[in-house]
């Protein structure tokens, strides 16, 4: 009982003492000289590290995975290359407390675009871009990493002291070189290791939006798919661990010299990558399960869109625009469900900066070849009546093509970067095409 009224009263005395304004800490220091040397000691860390930092980023909303090369320099100066945007950016910064030690990237540069809320910039969701933060609390340091949390959204945010290599790669060709072959080899896979006349299909999609690597088998009308994100590194690529197969793959090493891909496992496994000429498994036969839906996003132009769907879009912009609502058509994404053999187009239609949708729905049959019919299904419910607003000014899309027209779905590289889109083509108007992002 004593032992405890002691430990309460040393309590109310170190409280009290607290309430001081010239309070003394156990080691002789005021608090505000711990915070200056704690910044202090970052600050010096940041900048005399010789060949600067390699940064890993994972943001909550989007869920991609994104790598950077740091050079942090003194008077606040600093130089950043991201692995999605080329060339690198010069900005500033500042280590500094707000309410814990704070790296706080104060001008715009790469790591702001995915911050950005206006996706007519760099794409992303209206209001949160990619879900990045560009403050970030310092949680903790353990050898050559500092762990960091993105002050608004909670982004994990990893810095890791670069080697000489490690630099190399992303300044002296590295990173392009291997982005290249990506773009060059959309189609991948690797062997399956009990059978090796069973290929599986890898595919890497390093679109900014929804980078991801997964791998997916077909077996007996089966399908078998598993994806992770990923991030470029100075090793190749590196993705959340991805179980498939009873193997656990953690990492992909690039051989520059050969130009070859080899997948790690946590074993120690290393298996190589192949290239085919093409898909290993039709778009329609993976649409609906291990792909969602296509989305084509908010262009006038795009790959994989013919001159007759840009006009037509564009027709139907003006008339919705015009219609009395001054609504703005934007993204539509067709997602598909293969088991009900159901579709439903959602429209983004906001209003000035407020975010509307509407809804359409259909049944649809499919060939063995892949071709399919759409029509009304007179039995969908949409979430609101939107749709009604917009259905005329939709016609030259959906009443004089999508709704009486058929259609075959494929892929589509787009030639800028390499990432592989869905397309829509009619049959009886092959100049009528679409694509966007698959999901």
């Amino acid at each position: 009982m004593m032992k405890k009224i002691f430990v309460i009263s040393l309590f109310a005395i170190l409280f009290m003492q607290a309430c001081k304004k010239d309070q003394q800490l156990v080691d002789g220091k005021k608090p505000e000289e711990n915070v200056s040397e704690a910044l202090e000691k970052y600050r010096n860390e940041l900048i005399n590290t010789p060949n600067g930092w390699i940064a890993y980023l994972y943001t909550n909303e989007i869920g991609g995975g994104y790598s950077f090369f740091l050079d942090f320099k003194k008077d606040n100066l600093l130089t950043m290359k991201a692995d999605y945007v080329s060339g690198s950016s010069q900005s500033t910064y500042r280590v500094k407390q707000v309410m814990a030690p704070s790296i706080i990237f104060d001008t715009y540069n790469s790591l702001h675009l995915l911050a950005d809320p206006d996706p007519s910039k760099f794409g992303g969701e209206t209001g949160v871009g990619y879900g990045s933060d560009f403050e970030f609390e310092i949680r903790s340091q353990v050898g050559d990493t500092i762990k960091l949390v993105g002050k608004k959204r909670q982004t994990e945010f990893i810095l890791v002291k670069a080697s000489a290599a490690d630099k190399s790669f992303y300044t002296e060709g590295g990173l392009e070189g291997l982005q290249a072959y990506l773009k060059a080899n959309p189609n991948l896979y690797i062997l399956d290791e009990k059978d090796q006349t069973k290929k599986i299909q890898l595919d890497i999609n390093a679109d900014v939006a929804s980078r991801s690597v997964s791998l997916t088998l077909e077996d007996k009308g089966v399908i078998t798919s598993v994806s992770q994100p990923f991030s470029f590194s100075p090793t190749g690529l590196l993705n959340k661990p991805l179980n498939f197969g009873g193997n656990i793959y953690t990492h992909f090493t690039w051989d520059m010299e050969s130009k070859k891909l080899f997948w790690i496992t946590t074993s120690g496994k290393k298996v190589e990558v192949f290239v085919s000429d093409k898909p290993l498994i039709p778009l329609h036969v993976l649409i609906g399960s291990k792909y969602n839906s296509i989305t084509a996003p908010y262009q006038t132009s795009y790959p994989g869109w013919s001159a007759d769907f840009q006009a037509r879009r564009a027709q139907a912009a003006r008339s919705i625009l015009t219609g009395g609502y001054n609504l703005t058509l934007r993204e539509m994404e067709f997602g598909f469900n293969a088991e009900t053999k159901k579709l439903v187009i959602t429209m983004s239609i906001p209003q000035g900066t407020t975010q509307f949708y509407a809804f359409f729905g259909y049944n649809y049959t499919k060939t063995a070849e892949g071709v399919y019919r759409f029509t009304i299904d007179p039995t969908y419910v949409a979430p609101n009546t939107n749709g009604s607003l917009i259905i005329t000014g939709l016609a030259p899309i959906l009443a004089q093509r999508f709704n009486v027209d058929q259609f075959t779905l494929d892929y589509f590289v787009n030639p800028a970067n390499g990432q592989l889109l869905g397309q829509f083509k009619s049959v009886e108007h092959p100049d009528f095409t679409f694509s966007g992002p698959l999901q």
